[in-house]
C-alpha cells in the first residue's frame, strides 16, 4: 500500500516537472504561437474565481517557460534562443535534482 502511494506521488511530481520542462522547450521552438496562446489563456487582472483558477492552471502548466521568455525577451532573436536553450538544459538538470531531493526522503520515511 505504501509503495503504491509513493509511486503515485512520484508520478505526480514527474508530470509536473515534465510539463514545466516541456513549456520551456515549446517557448524555445515556437515562441510566437505559445506566447499568444499563453496571453490569450490568462487574465491580467482576474475578477472572479473562475478566471483565477484558469490563471493558476496556465501557470502550473506553462509558468516557467513564460517566465524565462519574459526574462529573455529584451534580447535579439539569436541570443534569446541561445539563452532559452541553455535554460532548457539547466531546467532539465534542476528538475532531476528536485525530483531526487523530494523522493529520496519520501522513500526513507515510508519504506
Amino acid at each position: 500500500m505504501a509503495e503504491t502511494i509513493i509511486d503515485f506521488i512520484k508520478n505526480i511530481i514527474i508530470i509536473f516537472l515534465a510539463t514545466q520542462s516541456a513549456s520551456v522547450f515549446l517557448f524555445l521552438t515556437i515562441e510566437w504561437a505559445i506566447v499568444d496562446y499563453y496571453r490569450n489563456g490568462t487574465f491580467a487582472n482576474p475578477t472572479n474565481i473562475l478566471d483565477k483558477i484558469l490563471n493558476i492552471v496556465m501557470v502550473a502548466f506553462m509558468g516557467s517557460g513564460y517566465y524565462l521568455y519574459n526574462k529573455f525577451s529584451k534580447y535579439n532573436w539569436f541570443t534569446r534562443k541561445l539563452f532559452m536553450l541553455i535554460s532548457f538544459v539547466l531546467h532539465g538538470i534542476l528538475c532531476i535534482i528536485i525530483f531526487y531531493i523530494i523522493t529520496i526522503p519520501l522513500e526513507w520515511i515510508f519504506l
